[in-house]
């Protein structure tokens, strides 16, 4: 459960350094979940159902670019439209296409890898999981190289503090920031893809229960910082284990109600770890703002 959360908040990290906000994050992983979700039945290719998941998401980033980064609207505003596109865009597709049916896809299956899953305790755990969990780490991994040591991370950065001094200094605000933020939608698509293959094996209204929002929160959880992101990550997903198991209790002794409270839980979790550790954090400082070349 912390992949598609841990991913998508990459993607979120990576924008909001550039300066962009993107908070349409949860619409993105809605239609990526569904094309991906609509490939699988129709062809039975897993591949081509992440491929094009991950393809609607750097559409979508694209088309969120287009007003925010080109015509400059406000990023909030069209953030939200972009959620509520998403949102309502895969609902209908899906009562049109399958009349709101429970249908189910094969998911993915999980990948072992030979001697590291043999390790007593931790090897099953850790090393025979679904491809997303791997991606966690390898794309942890690989967004904090871009950023911190890379020219192409650096000038991501500068984005976010002053374009207009890297616009001085010869470097394309526009293309950038519009890379920046395809990238980041191309992480939430994958993340919805990863969400209904991996995890679901099928889709419904509302799949992700505001999961790309909790991916923004953990954006400023880990002070924008990729590996901070992904500890945020990981504190979800061991506490929607919890309410997992602890639901499955209460509906044994009697008790159905309380598990709505179970749901709740990662939710709370994150929040608090919010509240907790992103005192004093610094956004960059030209988040939110459009640049107007003079």
């Amino acid at each position: 459960m912390s992949a598609p959360v841990a991913i998508s908040s990459l993607g979120e990290v990576f924008s909001e350094r550039s300066g962009l906000i993107n908070l349409g994050i949860d619409g993105i992983m809605l239609m990526s979940a569904f094309m991906s979700f609509h490939t699988v039945f129709l062809t039975g290719n897993i591949f081509v159902g992440y491929l094009l998941g991950i393809l609607t998401g750097v559409l979508l980033g694209l088309l969120l670019g287009f007003f925010t980064v080109i015509l400059r609207f406000n990023q909030v505003v069209a953030g939200m439209g972009l959620y509520f596109l998403g949102f309502g865009l895969s609902d209908f597709l899906y009562r049109a296409l399958y009349a709101g049916k429970i249908v189910f896809i094969p998911k993915t299956t999980t990948l072992r890898i030979p001697l590291l899953s043999e390790i007593p305790l931790i090897g099953n755990a850790l090393f025979n999981q679904y491809p997303g969990v791997y991606m966690m780490f390898v794309f942890t991994g690989l967004i904090h190289f871009i950023l911190y040591y890379t020219r192409v991370g650096l000038w991501v950065r500068a984005l976010g503090e002053n374009p207009r001094a890297c616009d001085a200094a010869g470097i394309n605000v526009t293309l950038y920031r519009l890379f920046s933020l395809m990238l980041g939608s191309a992480f939430a698509g994958l993340a919805g893809t990863i969400l209904c293959l991996e995890i679901t094996g099928l889709f419904y209204e509302n799949l992700t229960y505001g999961m790309g929002f909790i991916a923004m929160g953990l954006a400023y959880f880990g002070k924008w910082d990729p590996s901070r992101s992904l500890a945020g990550s990981l504190v979800f997903g061991i506490t929607w284990s919890i309410g997992i198991s602890l639901q499955d209790i209460f509906i044994k002794i009697g008790r159905p109600e309380i598990t709505y409270f179970m749901i709740m839980l990662p939710y709370l979790a994150v929040l608090i770890s919010l509240l907790a550790m992103s005192r004093g954090a610094r956004a960059p400082a030209s988040l939110g703002k459009p640049y107007y070349r003079e």
